[in-house]
C-alpha cells in the first residue's frame, strides 16, 4: 500500500500545473505586474498591478520564492529593493530599499540571490563609473535586505578606476554554488569569484579578457549561462550580437577559458549581405541567453537600437553528454525591436515555453517551440502599456 501511495504522489508531482504565475518588472514606472499563463488554453492574463516605490529593471526571486529582489532603476545613488511575496505572487509587500556600497557612480542594473546560506544578495551597477559590486545581507527569517548598519557585507570592484568595467549579469556555477561568474560588458571580460560560505563575501579567482581577434572585435558580454553538465559556459555578446561557448577548466574553481571560441560562436542576426540585408552588429545589442528546464535547449535573444527594426529569438539544441551546442535550430524576428528588453525567460516546467518581454509597446509574449523543433511561434500575448515603463524582465513564479 505504501508503494502505491508513493507512486500516486510522484505521478501527481510530475504533472505541471495548468496555470503558472509570472512577475514582470518595469523601467520608469513604479509597478510590478503579476500575470498568469495557462499552458492548456494559452491564456495570458493580468492578475495584479502592484504599486512600488521604485521601478525595477531586473527582478530575481530568493531560493524559496518568499522574497523578490529588484534594482532601483531610477534611484540615485544606486540602490536595490526587496519585497515579501505571498499568494502565488499576487501580494507583494515592500520590505527595504538599500543603497549600494562603494564609491562608484552608476545605476543599479542587475541583482542575483544566493541559493545557499546565508542567502546573501549580489548587486551590480552600470553606466558612468560603474565598476562596483555589492554583497547585501538579508534577514534570516524574512529574506528582506537589511537596512542600516550591517546591511552591506562587502563592497568590491571590477578593475581599476577608468577601466570601463561594468558588469551587467552574474550566474552561479551549476555544480558549485560557491562559484559565480560575472559578465563585464565594458571590460570585455568574464570574472570568476568564489563565495565565502559563512559571510557570503566574494574573493576574486580569475579574469578572462575575451580575445577580440577571435571574435571580430569587442564582444561586450552581457549575460551568461553555465550548462547543467558543467563543461561549458555560454555568453551573450551585446556588442557583436552572438552567443559564445567557453570551456570551463577542470580546475578547482572551473574558470572559463577561450581556447574553443573559434568553433563555438553563433550569430544572433541573419546572414549579412551589404547589398540586400544591411545587418550590422552595431545596430543591435544582444540581450539574453538561458537554458530550458531540462537543459536540452538554449534560448537566446537580440534587440535593435532602431525601433523601426525587429529583434530576434534563437533556439539551440544541446548535446546531452557534455552540454555543447549541437545545432542552432532557427533565428526568428520578434514583433518589435524590443526596446530596452526582449528579455527571454524559458519556463521552469516545460522546455517548449519561454516568456519574452518588450518595452516598445509594453507587452509580454509566450513563445512555444514547434513539435519538430525547427521554429517557434507566439501562442499568447498580453499588452501592458504604461508609457514605455513596462516591460523589463520577467521571472516565473510557478
Amino acid at each position: 500500500m505504501r508503494g502505491f501511495v508513493f507512486l500516486v504522489a510522484f505521478w501527481t508531482s510530475a504533472i505541471p500545473a495548468a496555470v503558472h504565475n509570472l512577475l514582470v518588472g518595469t523601467f520608469s514606472t513604479n509597478s510590478i505586474y503579476t500575470i498568469s499563463f495557462d499552458d492548456e488554453t494559452y491564456e495570458l492574463t493580468e492578475l495584479a498591478n502592484t504599486s512600488t516605490p521604485v521601478g525595477s529593471s531586473w527582478l530575481t526571486l530568493s531560493h524559496d520564492k518568499r522574497t523578490l529582489y529588484g534594482t532601483a532603476w531610477d534611484v540615485q545613488p544606486a540602490a536595490f529593493v526587496s519585497y515579501a511575496v505571498e499568494d502565488e505572487g499576487l501580494t507583494l509587500t515592500h520590505q527595504a530599499t538599500v543603497t549600494a556600497g562603494g564609491d562608484c557612480t552608476g545605476s543599479a542594473i542587475s541583482v542575483l540571490a544566493a541559493v545557499d546560506p546565508p542567502y546573501t544578495v549580489y548587486g551590480n551597477l552600470y553606466y558612468r563609473e560603474a565598476r562596483c559590486g555589492t554583497v547585501f545581507a538579508v534577514d534570516p527569517g524574512m529574506g528582506a535586505l537589511v537596512e542600516g548598519g550591517g546591511g552591506i557585507v562587502q563592497s568590491y570592484t571590477y578593475g581599476e578606476a577608468g577601466s570601463g568595467s561594468a558588469v551587467h549579469g552574474m550566474a552561479w556555477n551549476v555544480g558549485n554554488a560557491s562559484i559565480v561568474y560575472s559578465a563585464d560588458t565594458g571590460g570585455n571580460a568574464i570574472w570568476t569569484h568564489v563565495r565565502d560560505g559563512d559571510t557570503g563575501a566574494l574573493t576574486l579567482v580569475d579574469k578572462l579578457v575575451l580575445p577580440e581577434d577571435q571574435m571580430d572585435g569587442h564582444c561586450g558580454p552581457r549575460h551568461l549561462a553555465p550548462h547543467p553538465q558543467g563543461v561549458y559556459l555560454y555568453v551573450v555578446c551585446e556588442a557583436s550580437s552572438r552567443v559564445v561557448q567557453l570551456y570551463l577548466n577542470r580546475d578547482e574553481f572551473q574558470t572559463p577559458n577561450a581556447t574553443t571560441i573559434a568553433d563555438g560562436q553563433w550569430p544572433l542576426l541573419p546572414p549579412h549581405d551589404d547589398d540586400e540585408n544591411p545587418y550590422h552588429a552595431a545596430d543591435y545589442w544582444a540581450d539574453e541567453v538561458l537554458f530550458s528546464a531540462s537543459g536540452d535547449w538554449m534560448w537566446a535573444s537580440n534587440r535593435a537600437h532602431d525601433r523601426d527594426r525587429q529583434g530576434y529569438v534563437s533556439v539551440f539544441s544541446m548535446r546531452p553528454e557534455d552540454g555543447s551546442v549541437a545545432s542552432q535550430m532557427f533565428l526568428q524576428p520578434t514583433a518589435t525591436s524590443g526596446g530596452f528588453a526582449n528579455a527571454i525567460a524559458p519556463s521552469p516546467f516545460d522546455d517548449r515555453f519561454a516568456a519574452l518581454t518588450e518595452n516598445v509597446t509594453g507587452s509580454v509574449e509566450i513563445w512555444r517551440l514547434a513539435d519538430d523543433n525547427q521554429s517557434a511561434s507566439v501562442v499568447a500575448h498580453l499588452d501592458l502599456p504604461d508609457g514605455e515603463g513596462c516591460c523589463a524582465n520577467t521571472v516565473w513564479y510557478s
